[in-house]
């Protein structure tokens, strides 16, 4: 293991570096440039802000750690280059909010990648969070206790450092173990064509939906009226959290929201015992809550909220024939196959293919979720299947 790099640039410890300046992120990139794989992972601050972002970078070759500050470096261009490259291998796990953060916030791409998440659920394995298959594989355990600091803070403390570093640590190893795994069953292929599609991900800007409020779970069980002040309630959770720059269940929860729908208070005493609606909260929002549900109580019945519909077909007799049958072949080959079911073929996937019958199966784009690996699957028993 080299030694760890000490100077002016670079301030370490004996398991990783903190590199807070331009000077040391290039030297860093010009450690890493050389690595045939580079494992990485990221830090956000989604508990505590609205408008949430990348707060740290964990990059490894291995052998040596490094803790990129991007809230102190403003350009990550040496760090830009290195990830971009075609020629270095990037190991995450659970890749997707990695990527987006990286591509949104610093305008960095990770493909080539591997994902050792994606790499456990295609293997069947019955723990794919990355703290079990540590211990199952290497007997390493993690720290799991600063998973929902707050990481947009400085100073971060040793044990926060620490934390962050061993979440990229033994991710190179773990890669190549779960890779030979994957080509001794035949399901690298699989693994690759997910890899590159999370690795093309990208942030999909934040747009006002005035039919957000359905997605809470319980809205679509509302009657009418309660659907109207629940939609009233949801905007000015939105209102208040982005004022406030905190995440919207940090000014009220979902279950507060749709217990406050169902009661419709009228006087702030109607508030009272609400599970989440507290002392506090009644004190900062309660006027707005009341003048939200006479809002929405003062609407005439046509306008009322009613839930949009699905955009699939109605099921009819037939299409839920096929959708049993798909359904019971997804179970046995996912026996066969000692994997999860809905990792086999998602349940959003097979009621498609149940629908459009063979003709989804021309290629691997016309239906969500289809990919080239399940098409190669489903291929030799679809005329059965979906006659």
């Amino acid at each position: 293991m080299p030694e760890p790099q000490t100077g002016p640039a670079v301030t370490s410890t004996a398991s990783h570096f903190w590199v807070d300046t331009s000077e040391a992120l290039r030297e860093a990139a010009g450690c890493l440039a050389g690595a045939r794989a580079l494992a990485v992972d990221t830090e956000a601050d989604s508990f505590y802000h609205y408008q949430h972002k990348c707060c740290l970078v964990q990059v490894s070759d291995g052998a040596v750690v490094y803790l990129i500050d991007p809230l102190a470096i403003r350009d990550l261009g040496p760090l830009r280059e290195v990830l971009g490259s075609p020629a270095i291998l990037k190991v995450l796990h659970a890749a997707e909010q990695d990527v987006l953060y990286l591509r949104r916030d610093h305008d960095i791409g990770l493909a080539p990648l591997f994902d050792t998440m994606i790499a456990a659920q295609l293997l069947g394995r019955e723990g794919i969070g990355l703290a079990r298959l540590l211990e199952v594989h290497f007997e390493v355990r993690l720290d799991k206790g600063c998973q929902r600091d707050d990481w947009s803070r400085r100073p971060l403390s040793e044990r926060q450092q620490t934390y962050a570093a061993e979440d990229v640590r033994h991710l190179i190893r773990l890669s190549d173990l779960l890779r030979a795994d994957l080509e001794a069953r035949g399901r690298l292929e699989w693994a690759e064509e997910e890899f590159a599609l999370v690795a093309r991900r990208a942030w999909e800007p934040r747009v006002a939906d005035p039919n957000a409020f359905w997605s809470v779970k319980g809205a679509r069980d509302l009657a009418p009226r309660e659907a109207a002040v629940l939609r009233e309630l949801h905007a000015l959770r939105e209102r208040r959290a982005m004022a406030a720059d905190l995440p919207p269940f940090r000014i009220l929860s979902d279950e507060a929201l749709l217990a406050l729908a169902r009661k419709r208070p009228a006087r702030a005493h109607d508030m009272q015992g609400i599970k989440g609606v507290t002392t506090l909260v009644r004190r900062r929002i309660g006027d707005e809550v009341l003048e939200a549900v006479r809002a929405a109580d003062a609407l005439p019945e046509t306008e009322l909220p009613v839930p949009p519909r699905g955009i699939g077909r109605r099921k009819t007799a037939a299409m839920q024939a096929r959708l049993e049958r798909l359904r019971e072949w997804r179970k046995e080959r996912a026996v066969a196959l000692a994997m999860d079911p809905g990792v086999l073929f998602p349940l959003a996937t097979l009621e498609a293919i149940a629908i459009a019958g063979v003709a989804a199966l021309e290629t691997s784009d016309a239906v969500p979720g289809l990919r080239r690996w399940r098409r190669g699957l489903i291929l030799p028993d679809a005329a059965r299947l979906l006659a």
